[in-house]
């Protein structure tokens, strides 16, 4: 037992040393992050959308329904692509939105601009409009990538279409399904950069007029 024993009390001790600098490490990266998170949240307390005129503000809220309708729809059209791309893949030599780009981008698409509504319901929520800046931000350039991608499949659907086994016209089915998707995509990276826009213009700034607007 003294053999386990001592054996047991080394482990331990190595074991306490290793942890030693990473208990150090950790104390001082959450020290950071803390300061950050401190500093982040000063920022946003001291700013709201309340000083963004009227007629933009109603642009504004607009463009978070519309960018959310189109969102919704360019997800269920992902997902319709690629379903219906997959059933009448046997005439053709690929698939259909195959590589998701299609499908898990508007999704998260879907996800950002559902806070929109938060920003532009519940204005007394500091941290609602910096959420949704910060979504908007990081799914503009993707929605972007998406759109992109849709519009280079259209040639390629023409060029299967020429090639297809079945002398079915799926494949001009598939081209109009990305040129869809790619015009949907393409609203919203437009809708997406406007409320960037309002968010630079009347956000950002600091000494915002605050002023009364019914919500």
């Amino acid at each position: 037992m003294s053999r386990v024993s001592a054996v047991t009390r080394f482990i331990r001790n190595c074991f306490c040393c290793f942890l030693a600098p990473l208990k150090a490490i950790w104390k001082y990266v959450n020290n950071k992050f803390t300061t950050f998170s401190l500093a982040v949240d000063r920022i946003v307390q001291e700013r709201n959308l309340l000083s963004v005129p009227e007629r933009i503000w109603d642009l504004f809220c607009y463009s978070v329904y519309i960018n959310f309708s189109l969102a919704l729809l360019s997800f269920i059209g992902g997902v319709l692509c690629f379903t219906l791309g997959l059933y009448y893949s046997t005439f053709y030599t690929r698939i259909n939105c195959e590589n998701g780009l299609n499908i898990w981008i508007p999704l998260n698409n879907l996800i950002a601009t559902w806070t929109g509504f938060f920003a532009v319901k519940a204005l007394h929520i500091r941290w609602s409009a910096f959420v949704h800046l910060v979504f908007t931000a990081t799914m503009t350039p993707l929605m972007l990538i998406a759109a992109i991608f849709a519009t280079t499949q259209v040639p390629v659907w023409y060029e299967e279409q020429r090639m297809s086994r079945g002398g079915k016209n799926w494949g001009y089915w598939n081209a109009s399904a990305d040129i869809a998707l790619a015009i949907c995509s393409y609203t919203i990276v437009c809708l997406s950069v406007f409320e960037l826009i309002v968010y630079y213009k009347y956000w950002l700034p600091e000494g915002q007029i605050l002023r009364g607007r019914s919500v």
